[in-house]
């Protein structure tokens, strides 16, 4: 009994000092153009307007999906579809892509004008948006 108790203070001593480390801030962009592949796509966050939408890929890049207009009554969907017409489920999410969701009043879908990749700027300024539209 006291070994499995030491082997395990021993383990958990080991592995302090690693928990204990700030998480590394995200790399910037790359200066290649975005490219989100639909295969990867892994969660999305909605941003105050309606205009936008940031989409999480499996290697947890940022990518931020800007509409033609406001896409209504997207803020009441917890799962989305993109309707690509790339070839393969490797192809890019591109300009003029869709952004389906079910709506009670029929198929809801928004046109993506163009993509980019979310940065801290970006993140400042929707907070700033969001805090805007909370206050009366």
């Amino acid at each position: 009994m006291t070994r499995r108790l030491l082997f395990t203070t021993a383990l958990l001593c080991a592995a302090a000092p690693a928990m204990a480390q700030a998480p590394t801030p995200p790399p910037p962009p790359p200066s290649k153009p975005p490219c989100l592949v639909q295969k990867n796509i892994y969660d999305f966050q909605l941003v105050p307007g309606n205009r936008s939408l940031i989409v999480i890929d499996l290697s947890r890049q940022r990518f931020r999906l800007n509409f033609i207009g406001a896409c209504y009554n997207i803020q009441y969907k917890f799962g989305i579809r993109f309707k690509t017409f790339g070839v393969t489920q490797l192809a890019c999410v591109r300009k003029g892509d869709q952004v389906l969701f079910s709506d009670p009043v029929g198929p809801g879908f928004c046109v993506i004008r163009d993509i980019q990749y979310q940065t801290p700027e970006m993140d400042r300024q929707d907070a700033a948006a969001g805090a805007k539209v909370k206050q009366p």
